[in-house]
């Protein structure tokens, strides 16, 4: 017997770590727990490198992030460090919500990283976190926009992301961020009741800005640990908040709907950053013309004349991880051959993968090749090398002038945690098996989602459906 599917309501929390929700704060969570108890969970493997804009739109296109050429939330529109932030544009694959409208089946997306500037789909789209303001168009169809201002109490009272959230008052931070869980379940709970759905996908972004900034206070195997009454539980508090407004939801829809909850990476806590070009600058990889007096960015660096890029081998991007780019004679100011490309690689990878940590201890480096970590039509521009210093436990840093490996800041902040490569992922409903999950990875998720839908495609997936 066929079973009809009726709903499906997902609900992306981005950075949710399998240790923190499947570990010893799941007591905590009842709702989830109640996911859990009665469907399937497991861990879910992030893309290289597990980062929100490619992470999301790999689970969501059934696709490796070198199909569409995204590797951060930036990346190099031509050769040398002129960044673009990424948008919506960049991903001309079908996403689930398209597939779904071919079949006469209603979306409604909120907040769903990379979708802006919204893009036309049978239902209701609400952009993501790189909307640059509430004067764009940050809705599909446009009408919309009004209608969900006035949710929240007007366009002032409209939280797009909570920004600069790594320098802002950590009190002050987490009293912000379990505002926007609130705000952001009044607009899902807005449009669950009032418009036309078979498909309902959010994403909510609290728990990633907070273990970003929040991570010292509750783990006391943190370098940087700071004891505080009021913020010991705060990370676990952002995930108390979710969980109650997801079990209001669940009050609010049909016993037959079924729940996907999962999240596009986890977390670790973060020793320090590794800086990568430094290294590059001592094995002679990267050359410069003189060397900065204050740390400074690879590409300001570049922009006034401290790299000399015509005799520049390497060069790393990246916060979270090193994105090592080999400056080769198809760029302006190239000059490794392509006979000599894949030996270079590998001094580079091997340098990089010998860095010890700030106490001389062994790291667990783990290094990834282009072709290893990418397929797609966008091969080409991904980056040559990516490596995850200590297995992340050790961000990377793009800044040169800190006459020394090993650093904090970024003109962003410090961080207390670095992403995880693996999210976290749960599941239940009356077409969906009760079991634990094993080797899921995020390309899995648009044809486990369309198999619900009994959808039949052409396309051929990177991933495949867990049913």
């Amino acid at each position: 017997m066929v079973i009809v599917m009726t709903k499906l309501f997902v609900l992306g929390i981005d950075s949710a770590d399998p240790s923190q929700v499947f570990g010893p704060w799941l007591k905590e969570l009842p709702n989830m727990r109640e996911i859990i108890s009665s469907g399937s969970h497991g861990k879910i493997a992030s893309t290289v490198p597990p980062i929100t804009c490619p992470a999301w739109m790999a689970s969501l296109t059934g696709l490796n992030p070198g199909h569409f050429g995204l590797y951060d939330l930036r990346y190099i529109k031509k050769h040398y460090f002129e960044y673009s932030l990424v948008n919506s544009r960049l991903i001309p694959f079908k996403k689930v919500w398209n597939y779904l409208g071919e079949h006469d089946r209603w979306s409604i997306t909120v907040m769903i990283p990379t979708t802006y500037p919204p893009q036309r789909i049978k239902g209701v789209q609400v952009a993501g976190f790189l909307t640059p303001d509430t004067n764009a168009q940050f809705t599909w169809p446009p009408k919309i926009k009004e209608e969900i201002l006035n949710v929240v109490g007007g366009a002032d009272k409209y939280i797009i992301d909570v920004y600069g959230y790594r320098k802002m008052d950590p009190k002050k931070l987490y009293s912000r961020l379990i505002e926007k869980v609130d705000h952001d379940f009044k607009i899902i709970r807005h449009l669950v009741q009032n418009h036309k759905w078979d498909f309902f996908m959010a994403v909510i972004m609290s728990i990633d800005r907070a273990q970003h900034t929040l991570w010292k206070f509750f783990d006391k195997e943190h370098p940087r640990y700071i004891e505080d009454p009021e913020l010991k539980d705060g990370l676990l508090n952002i995930y108390k908040r979710i969980d109650q407004n997801l079990g209001e939801l669940m009050d609010l829809l049909p016993e037959d709907t079924n729940y996907i909850v999962y999240s596009d990476h986890g977390a670790k806590r973060m020793i320090a950053r590794i800086n990568a070009n430094e290294i590059l600058i001592e094995e002679g990889f990267l050359k410069l013309n003189k060397y900065p007096k204050n740390p400074m960015t690879i590409g300001d660096a570049f922009r006034e004349g401290y790299i000399d890029m015509r005799n520049t081998v390497a060069f790393a991007i990246g916060a979270y991880v090193a994105q090592v780019f080999i400056n080769t004679i198809d760029k302006p100011m190239g000059k490794v051959s392509e006979e000599e490309y894949l030996a270079i690689r590998q001094q580079i990878a091997d340098a990089l993968r010998e860095v010890r940590g700030q106490n001389g201890e062994k790291l667990d480096n783990r290094v990834f090749f282009r072709e290893d970590a990418y397929r797609g039509e966008k091969l080409s521009v991904m980056p040559d090398i990516t490596v995850y210093f200590d297995n992340l436990h050790y961000g990377s840093n793009e800044m040169i002038g800190f006459k020394g490996f090993y650093s904090l800041e970024t003109p962003k902040g410090a961080d207390d945690s670095n992403h995880g490569e693996f999210g976290m992922l749960m599941m239940s409903g009356p077409n969906l098996p009760k079991k634990n999950i094993n080797g899921a990875k995020l390309e899995d998720m648009a044809p486990t989602i369309l198999d619900l839908f009994d959808i039949k495609v052409d396309t051929k997936f990177d991933g495949r459906s867990l049913l």
